[in-house]
């Protein structure tokens, strides 16, 4: 979408909100100074929405994965058109430092929304040596195991975007490292758990 929007500029004025686009283009700012005197409101806001689209991702399993696709590439293609659209205005290294503080949390849960509605649609249309309702239980479970890390990623990525990443005090380089530092973390974690997965499989064998 990035790479498509720098081609092509109507494809932003498709895919991004017109309020959106004004703002950027005629005002020369950002939108998210709204979210500045409401964060309580635009934090359960944003993490209600987070969770409706993390929800829709898995459940879309049971499309056979489609509408888990669709959901992944529609908001692929929004951030991708509305970071051409900041880049194009002067405005990259403001947007990023909003949001890569909760993007860094935010997104992962996403896309491992988008993972775990993956897995459910694989069991429907490849369940492999299972029959096809167990392989939609075992997947299930797996996808299961997937939403109790991703909510919490989620609510805390929107109590960051609603107090942290729109401050205007707080400044930008602050919220770059602070966004590369909880990557670096959910990564560590993550590995973590891997190993210790593997460590009781082989234990097991």
């Amino acid at each position: 979408a990035w790479w498509y929007a720098w081609r092509d500029p109507t494809f932003i004025s498709i895919t991004v909100p017109r309020n959106i686009i004004q703002i950027v283009e005629e005002d020369g700012e950002l939108w998210m100074g709204s979210i500045v005197g409401i964060e309580p409101l635009a934090s359960s806001s944003i993490t209600i929405n987070n969770l409706q689209v993390s929800f829709g991702a898995i459940a879309g399993g049971i499309t056979a994965g489609l509408y888990t696709i669709y959901i992944i590439a529609f908001n692929g293609l929004h951030i991708g058109a509305i970071a051409t659209l900041v880049g194009k205005n002067g405005l990259a290294y403001p947007f990023w430092a909003f949001v890569f503080p909760h993007g860094s949390l935010e997104l992962p849960a996403i896309f491992l929304a988008g993972g775990a509605g993956l897995l459910i649609g694989k069991a429907i249309v490849f369940p492999g040596r299972y029959r096809r309702i167990e392989a939609i239980k075992r997947n299930s479970n797996r996808a299961a195991r997937l939403l109790f890390g991703i909510v919490p990623m989620l609510i805390i990525a929107g109590i960051i975007e609603g107090f942290f990443s729109p401050s205007p005090i707080i400044p930008s380089p602050l919220k770059y490292v602070t966004g590369i530092s909880l990557l670096c973390l959910l990564v560590l974690y993550c590995l973590r758990q891997k190993q210790t997965v593997d460590g009781r499989e082989e234990a097991k064998a």
